[in-house]
């Protein structure tokens, strides 16, 4: 098939069939401009993979939650240690907790970050504004 119009008529009709499998938010959303079909070359993985950033593959609102809940630092070492996630789910999970890490940081610098931004900043802020103790 070298015809484009023939090239173009296969083309349509496949992007039919994926538009057709996508939620109803995708599709208005690309109704209304607000999102955009991509051509990704298949040749080139490195591109696709540095345009997609990898994802933590745990719920990063509910890793929030369950980290202003637990009162000390160890408590959150132990809670990340769980999770048993890579460097590379570690930097995903900063990043949705909108927290920058280094680009050379190690698996412990991402996680003490992590605490850090979540767990250590309320102790400390608690402990500053925390009265004097009362002398006798």
């Amino acid at each position: 098939m070298t015809d484009p119009a023939d090239l173009a008529h296969a083309v349509l009709l496949r992007v039919a069939e994926f538009v057709r499998t996508l939620p109803v938010d995708r599709i208005a959303a690309l109704a209304d401009g607000t999102a955009k079909l991509a051509v990704v070359d298949r040749a080139r993985p490195a591109a696709r993979s540095a345009a997609a950033p990898a994802s933590a593959g745990v719920d990063a609102d509910r890793v929030r939650t369950d980290l202003a809940a637990i009162g000390d630092r160890a408590a959150g070492t132990r809670y990340l240690a769980d999770l048993k996630l890579t460097v590379v789910k570690l930097r995903a999970l900063a990043r949705e907790l909108g927290i920058a890490v280094p680009s050379k940081a190690k698996k412990a610098d991402i996680e003490h970050d992590i605490l850090q931004w979540t767990v250590g900043r309320r102790l400390d802020s608690a402990a500053v504004s925390r009265p004097p103790a009362l002398r006798s």
